[in-house]
């Protein structure tokens, strides 16, 4: 099966000051997406928090319904559903209404979050993160496929219980995580395991450990893989580096507000963006073949895994759909067809 190379993640953010209305931001999704399917590219994907200063997209299903009414092949996946936050069968119900709106092109991520607020927002304990998530994909695999079940667990008990539809075709599930615990947790948990911005040997290294877990743990068939990488294709560089820098700059420095307590009771968001070096050194930045030779790398670190996806970040935070459309045009055209062939090939 050849690399899958997709678009997102769709974050929904609007930086203080943008004069970008959600409305706006949202329906500029659509067209991208839309554009991403015409042009030959493969999937997109979204990303969930809450009570983010910033309007972060928390509700992650409605849109993807969204992408899935305005679009015919391409799949559509969460990258990724933060699992403490959500009921199990509500979340059944709902990934299986998109995937049957979709007729059958969902791919279901989860994580376990991380930032402490939102835990008190929703009023859960963060040390019953792992179990949740644990419980989460157990249930989901339960609700899918049996025509009724029940379940105990820590967190969930359900007794004779059936959701119906089911969906279009059981959702691939992959798990996200960066430390060595979560990289084995997703192994075992998923059908895939999902990776995010770091260096490609670190990358192949967490996808061997995934799927050595996977292995052990005695699931059929080989794991899937996916890495959701920032990039900008343009045949003008210098051109567009301060606005996709200032994009980025708060994409990134916004976890890194968030890590510092701001976006609080009291603490308003601060963004605190990284050097220009940090955002060079982890774009896939420049013109066709610069991204090209950035991707290389990571494309190499995929081979091994026959059902491949590259998810690349063409929009941040305050840009208008323009320029994005411009640089997911060049990935289809120019970029897409090279990185495949590379993935072919081994």
């Amino acid at each position: 099966m050849a690399l899958k190379i997709g678009v997102g993640l769709f974050t929904g953010q609007i930086p203080e000051g943008s004069n970008r209305t959600f409305e706006r931001e949202y329906r500029d999704y659509l067209d991208l997406v839309q554009l991403a399917e015409a042009e030959g590219l493969d999937s997109a994907w979204v990303s969930e928090h809450h009570g983010a200063g910033d309007g972060y997209l928390p509700s992650l299903l409605p849109m993807l319904a969204s992408f899935a009414a305005v679009t015919q092949r391409i799949e559509l996946g969460t990258g990724v559903v933060l699992a403490p936050f959500h009921d199990p069968l509500r979340m059944a119900e709902d990934l299986a209404v998109v995937d049957q709106i979709s007729g059958g092109r969902l791919i279901a991520g989860f994580g376990i979050g991380w930032r402490e607020e939102e835990f008190r927002m929703w009023s859960i304990d963060i040390s019953s993160r792992v179990r949740r998530l644990t419980e989460m994909v157990e249930i989901l695999r339960l609700a899918w496929t049996m025509d009724r079940f029940s379940y105990r667990g820590s967190h969930y008990s359900y007794e004779q219980v059936s959701i119906t539809p089911k969906p279009a075709r059981v959702p691939p599930i992959f798990v996200g995580g960066f430390v060595e615990d979560a990289v084995r947790r997703a192994g075992r948990l998923g059908d895939g395991y999902l990776s995010s911005r770091a260096d490609p040997q670190r990358v192949a290294a967490m996808f061997q450990l995934a799927a050595e877990e996977r292995s052990k743990a005695g699931h059929p068939g080989p794991m899937m893989a996916g890495i959701l990488q920032n990039a900008w294709v343009t045949e003008n560089p210098e051109a567009d580096r301060a606005m996709v820098r200032e994009g980025i700059g708060h994409q990134l420095g916004v976890y890194a507000g968030w890590r510092d307590g701001t976006d609080t009771p009291g603490r308003p968001l601060v963004v605190k963006p990284p050097d220009d070096d940090d955002i060079d050194r982890t774009t896939a930045y420049g013109t066709p073949e610069q991204v090209i030779g950035y991707l290389t790398p990571i494309v190499r670190a995929l081979t091994p895994y026959p059902q491949s996806h590259l998810i690349l970040r063409l929009h941040y935070p305050g840009m208008s759909v323009e320029p994005a459309a411009e640089a997911t045009r060049l990935l289809a055209r120019e970029v897409a067809p090279a990185l495949r062939q590379l993935h072919a090939g081994g």
